[in-house]
């Protein structure tokens, strides 16, 4: 029989939430069983922890989930040490030069950031503004000026995938220098800092629970999750999944987020459950 992995840490969109962004009553009773037999659970996602925190809460879990990984990777909050830690800013003016880069090869994208309790965007479109609505963040437009500050990240948000694809496409060839860009959604792409990952907090989160890199169970659907998946004992990839975060996973679910994809894939993986 296989053993449960000591820490499971998912993504949250397309993961664990389907694509109306709610938790099913089986994936809900997935984290309280994990939780009754004493496996660590955790979030990794691109979204703050104050939005992490605020998508919990709507879940009505009886208990709080152990380890918040936000931003990428650069926000983690760790609720058995009781610590917390903020990493790999950027500038605004490497914000800026994301923006004036994309736009000098005539991509069209709305730029915005989360800031506080806040997201700013360039323009409120009403993908931006349902994001901000559900994410209990206040949609506000903003100047490039006001939305180009120190932050951990920007997102541009395109009208279809293909720009998003093309985008993609052209930083695989032309880099931007200090700036990793990735799709994280069919129409959203953000920069962070090239050194940043969801995969960088995994050894010291490791360290600081006193298990292996082999203990933990990493779930995920797209690009942004792909070292993540590499770096976990276990790496699980959604079947909605993108094929690149597919290739990077150990397992792939046979079913997908609207019908209880990793719910299923423990139950039929850990029947102990």
């Amino acid at each position: 029989m296989k053993h449960l992995p000591k820490l499971v840490l998912c993504d949250i969109d397309g993961t664990i939430v389907n694509t109306n962004w709610d938790m099913t009553p089986a994936t809900r009773q997935l984290f309280m069983d994990l939780h009754d037999k004493g496996v660590w659970t955790g979030i990794a996602s691109g979204r703050p922890v104050d939005d992490i925190s605020f998508h919990i809460a709507k879940w009505d879990l009886p208990f709080e989930f152990d380890i918040l990984v936000g931003l990428n990777g650069c926000e983690v909050v760790n609720h058995i040490t009781g610590t917390s830690t903020l990493t790999h800013t950027l500038t605004g003016a490497q914000l800026r030069e994301a923006v004036d880069t994309m736009r000098q090869q005539g991509f069209e994208f709305i730029p915005f950031v989360y800031q506080g309790d806040r997201i700013v965007a360039e323009e409120i479109s009403e993908v931006v503004r349902t994001s901000a609505l559900k994410s209990g963040k206040t949609p506000v437009q903003g100047s490039l000026d006001e939305i180009c500050q120190d932050n951990a990240k920007i997102m541009l948000r395109t009208k279809e995938e293909a720009e998003t694809i093309r985008m993609e496409q052209y930083l695989a060839v032309h880099p931007i220098k200090g700036l990793k860009g990735f799709r994280t959604q069919p129409t959203l792409l953000e920069f962070a800092h090239p050194d940043i990952s969801k995969a960088v907090p995994l050894p010291q989160i490791a360290e600081d629970l006193h298990i292996s890199l082999e203990d933990i169970m990493a779930c995920g659907d797209t690009s942004n999750d792909n070292e993540m998946l590499k770096t976990a004992g276990i790496g699980v990839c959604l079947a909605n999944g993108t094929e690149d975060t597919k290739a990077c996973a150990d397992h792939v679910t046979k079913l997908d987020c609207d019908h209880d994809g990793l719910a299923a894939f423990f139950h039929e993986q850990y029947p102990e459950l």
